[in-house]
This record gives structure tokens, sequence and C-alpha cells, in this order.
């Protein structure tokens, strides 16, 4: 990837590109049944942007992170004691997780808009999908709950962009592997009809995921077919998102779909509820393992178990402060999190946010095994 950049450099260079980005600085602390964990990073990102014609945009950032504080988790004490307890009698009674420095580029791309079509070529945003904290469609990113809009890592592939008629717009995104049988495909179709635009999204893929018992982990060979939507109706945001996934054995097929709706009051106050059934989780708290916890964790999936809802409010305060409330619960354990927060923008180009989180449910559930968390957030951009 440094080759890439280096390569090229000159065209940056000569198209004069802009410098820009931000630094963050965060501190967490979580509370567990029996420990207490707290860390901070600081992280900073330059982002470059150049347009040597008017039909040509190049693009770079550069990430770079360092931790402190606790920086070796040990995932077991975020696990129930039913998926632990076997693996102790096995003699294995941690799984350490590092929090190593970074530094990476994150995306690295050339965009060039013809006149029939847009290429662009290189690590680039690929995300697909209307739901806000789940999307069924969308193969390259998962998101997290406690912060579902938050910037989502480059991906190298190579798309076309074509606008087909008004209101009618194709996308195509080949991820070259080895050979096409294990290269990622997918095909998305928006038409806009009325108030709501439609989407459809075929797609075909190698699904990696990990194994616990498996240090290579599992290879399967993965067909989505989905879609999507998203209009208004009196004043209320509406959107859904749904896809059907196959492999080359039939009984591993699942169904994977989100509803969600907004709306924004006379008061200024905006409310956001969606809901999650995902097949491809357990429906039985006691049917769980590590493997499912491992998957779900590094975003294999995109749930635990089958049934969620999200939820999220934010009302202005004064001119530059916002309050929120974040909350999340899995219906078939019963557990869930309640977050309220506070962001506050009284300086130009900064922006303090601060998040309590407090967990409900047994010790067994999947947000019950934590009891509280933190986090104070500082961002400038530059």
């Amino acid at each position: 990837m440094k080759y890439r950049l280096l390569l090229l450099l000159p065209l940056l260079l000569y198209a004069q590109p802009e410098f820009y980005g931000y630094l963050e600085s965060e501190v967490d602390a979580a509370g567990l049944k029996d420990d207490t964990y707290l860390y901070s990073y600081t992280k900073v990102r330059l982002d470059m942007e150049a347009r040597p014609t008017d039909n040509i945009q190049i693009g770079a950032n550069l990430n770079a992170q360092q931790y402190l504080g606790k920086t070796t988790w040990d995932l077991f004490d975020f696990l129930p004691e039913h998926v632990t307890a076997p693996l102790a009698s096995m003699g294995i009674s941690e799984f350490p997780i590092p929090l190593s420095d970074t530094s990476y580029v994150d995306n690295l791309y050339i965009r060039i808009q013809f006149p029939w079509v847009d290429l662009t070529l290189g690590k680039q945003q690929l995300s697909f999908g209307t739901g806000y904290a789940w999307n069924p469609t969308d193969i390259f990113n998962t998101k997290q709950l406690l912060d579902p809009s938050y910037e989502q890592p480059g991906i190298n592939a190579i798309r076309l962009e074509i606008p087909v008629a008004n209101r009618i717009n194709a996308d195509l995104i080949y991820q070259p592997k080895d050979d096409w049988d294990s290269s990622t495909k997918l095909a998305q179709i928006k038409v806009g009809a009325g108030s709501f635009d439609l989407g459809v999204t075929v797609a075909e893929y190698q699904w990696e995921r990990v194994d616990f018992f498996l240090p290579a982990g599992t290879l399967t060979q993965r067909t989505l077919n989905g879609g999507s939507l998203v209009g208004e109706i009196l004043g209320i945001g509406l959107w859904a998102e749904a896809a059907h996934n196959t492999f080359s054995d039939p009984e591993d097929e699942f169904w994977e779909y989100v509803v969600g709706l907004d709306y924004t009051f006379e008061s200024s106050t905006y409310i956001l509820l969606e809901y999650l059934h995902n097949e491809n989780g357990k429906s039985e708290v006691l049917d769980l393992d590590i493997t499912d916890y491992l998957r779900s964790l590094s975003g294999n999936t995109h749930s635990l178990m089958q049934n969620y809802g999200f939820l999220y409010g934010m009302h202005p305060v004064g001119d530059f402060g916002t309050l929120g409330l974040l909350g999340f619960v899995n219906f078939d354990d019963e557990s869930a999190a309640i977050n309220p927060s506070f962001d506050w923008a009284g300086f130009e180009n900064m922006n303090f946010s601060f998040m309590l989180s407090y967990m409900l449910g047994e010790a067994d559930t999947e947000f019950g095994v934590q009891d509280w968390g933190l986090r104070l957030r500082v961002r400038g951009y530059f």
C-alpha cells in the first residue's frame, strides 16, 4: 500500500492537494462483575484530496492510533460462565487480546468520471444498505452498536457507478482475489419511485469466519440476494433492508432483515427506532459457544442472537449542546443497554462527547455480563 501512495504522490503534488483531518482522544472505562477496565487512545487522521482535472479525483488518508492504560484484554472477562467453563475444564483459562498501536493507509483511490460511468480504483469507502445500526446487504463493513455512524475502513476494490436513467443507477463492485470464484462480486440497482428509493443487491463472495478450534477459520462460498427501500410518509422516515443468503448446502441458508423509522418533532427532538431479525444467530443462550462470540465481536456476523431492537434519540440544548439517548436490546436473552450522552461543540472545530452506559440482564446474557461503562471523547478538526 505504501508503494501505491508513492506512485500517486507526483499527481497529488501537481494538483495542489488539500490537507485536512482531525485528532481524537478518548478515555473509556468498563465495569464487569469481577474487574474494571480503563484505557484510552489518541488517534490522528490526515486526509489528502486532489483534482488534477475536472473529471479526476485522487484521495488518501493516513491513520495513526496509540493506546494507553489496559492494553491487553482477556476476552473471558466479557463472556458468561457457561461459555468459559467448558474451556476451563480443558485447561484454557484466558484469551488475551492485545490493543496494539497502529499506523496505516486507510483509503487510497483514484476516481475518474467518464460521460457514462464513474470508475473508482483502490482502497475506498464501500457502504451499502439503508439500516442505521445494521445492514444485512453490506458484505464489506460491520458497525458498533455504541457508535454505528463511526467511520468505516477502506476496501480494496474496483467500482463502476453507472447512471442508467433518471433516478435509476447501477453499482458494480469487483474485489479481485486468487481467481474469479474466490473474488468478491456485487451488483446493485437503485430506482427512485415517488418519495421512495428502492434497491436490489446481488453478491457472491467467500465468507471467512473465525473458529476457536480451527486456527485457519472456515471459508464458505456465499451468495446474497437482497433489497432495500427508504423514503418518507407524512414526515416519518421509513426504511427496510433484507437479504437471503445461500450456500452450497441448502440447509445453511438464512434470512436477515431490518426495519426502521425516524421522526423529528416540532420541539426539535429526534427519535429513531430499528429492529433486526437475523436467522444466522442463535435463539437460545445455552446454545452459544466461544466461536459464536468470536464471530460476533470480530464482525463475521451482524449479531450474536436473532432478534434485536435499537433506539436513538437526541434533543438540542442551547446553541452548541445535544442530549442523547442510545439503547439496544437483545430480545432473545432479555438483556439491554441504556446509554445517555451529551455532546458539546462550543469551540470552533472542536467537539466534546460524554456517554454513560448501564447494562441490564442476567450474568449469562450478552449485555448483562457487563455492569456499566463510560466514554469521554474529544475531537479537534484541522
